[in-house]
């Protein structure tokens, strides 16, 4: 499995420290499946406001020469934290395309006007053009 790197986690508690690794981790062997040497790197911010504490979680992976990157804001920690895992893998499925749609087998006389026009079909031994 791929590294994570949390960077703000000190300002979190202890349970929640282990309520977001268990998230993340989680979220992360999904990831792993996709990108076999996953870096993903989980800011951490936390705003308080009015006396309620706010979470704001932005996670990022590279693939290739681009950075992927997803950002969720809640009151809610866990909330915030499966927001934020699934937009990025949302956003990863979707570069790479990994689910596609199924493609279907080239049928000559099927095919558009102009195209196709000089494949040439072998029919009862011998070769005709369509």
């Amino acid at each position: 499995m791929g590294r994570v790197n949390y960077v703000g986690l000190d300002s979190l508690e202890r349970e929640e420290k282990e309520a977001l690794n268990t998230i993340v981790l989680n979220h992360a062997s999904k990831l792993d499946r996709i990108l076999p040497n996953l870096n993903l790197r989980f800011h951490v911010k936390l705003y308080d406001i009015g006396g309620k504490v706010k979470y704001s979680f932005h996670a990022r992976t590279k693939i290739g020469k681009e950075t992927l990157l997803a950002e969720a804001a809640d009151w809610d920690m866990r909330r915030t934290t499966h927001m934020a895992m699934e937009k990025l893998l949302t956003a990863v499925e979707h570069k790479l395309h990994v689910q596609g749609q199924k493609q279907q087998k080239f049928h000559p006389k099927k095919a558009k006007r102009g195209f196709g026009k000089n494949v040439k079909l072998k029919m009862r031994g011998r070769a005709k053009s369509i």
